[in-house]
């Protein structure tokens, strides 16, 4: 299967569009329906045990823009599917009350929220005994590298445990540029994927077998698909997510 992969520029161009006042979806729609099929995306890949409640915890590592957000939108629907999220959210954005809103919306859960002010290390909560997978929900389509702090140590830190516990990147795994893949020696190899609206051309350098490749952001018709290139993805049903 040869999929349609598109550039940084042109997932930009998608989303401004999308949210332009010809179309008028705001960033808390895309951004709840991102969530929902990431969140989708870790029940399929790691369906909880029902003969156990030792294994039920999905750390999520929350980065400062939408990517983040989708992030802890993804933590609150997994809180309702069964999952016991534990979020951490580093560096909280202050752009909009939206992101304040989304952590109100995780204390109102109970779902644990760490910052770089715990006086415990994130990596204390984080047992792989304990862990079905890490959701890295750190950097998207838009970030520009080098990786910075404190993001450079937790990526060092999730290649360390990448082997111990699977990791599920949301749109383009953290530190990889979107268009040409890893660009240093250290990096995040994830186990699971999740494209948002269309694979962006990394995502055609993922190890073979290795790595689960879903795609999600079910919120485009085919006209618009059409335009910018693509076809729109046969996702069965009511589901919001298609594994590729």
């Amino acid at each position: 299967m040869t999929l349609k992969v598109v550039s940084a520029k042109l997932a930009a161009e998608i989303d401004k569009e999308l949210m332009g006042p010809k179309v008028g979806f705001t960033l808390q729609q895309l951004m709840e329906l991102a969530g929902f099929s990431v969140a989708q995306a870790v029940t399929r890949q790691f369906p909880l045990d029902k003969t156990s409640s030792e294994k039920t915890n999905v750390f999520v590592i929350a980065g400062p823009g939408n990517n983040g957000g989708d992030g802890l939108v993804a933590a609150r629907h997994l809180k309702l599917f069964g999952y016991n999220p534990i979020v951490y959210y580093p560096i909280r954005s202050s752009r909009t009350e939206f992101y304040k809103q989304l952590t109100n919306q995780l204390e109102f859960f109970k779902i644990p929220v760490l910052s770089q002010d715990n006086s415990a290390d994130w990596k204390d909560y984080l047992k792989p005994e304990k862990t079905l997978c890490v959701v890295d929900a750190i950097f998207g389509f838009s970030f520009k590298p080098p990786l910075r702090e404190p993001f450079s140590s937790i990526v060092n830190e999730l290649h360390k445990l990448q082997e111990t516990v699977p990791i599920v990147s949301v749109d383009v795994p953290s530190g990889w540029d979107v268009d040409k893949g890893p660009v240093e020696d250290i990096y995040i190899d994830p186990a699971v994927l999740v494209s948002l609206t269309v694979p962006k051309p990394c995502s055609e350098l993922l190890k073979s077998g290795k790595t689960a490749h879903y795609i999600g952001g079910r919120f485009i018709p085919r006209d618009f698909a059409n335009k910018y290139g693509f076809e729109p993805f046969n996702y069965e049903g009511t589901d919001q997510i298609l594994k590729l």
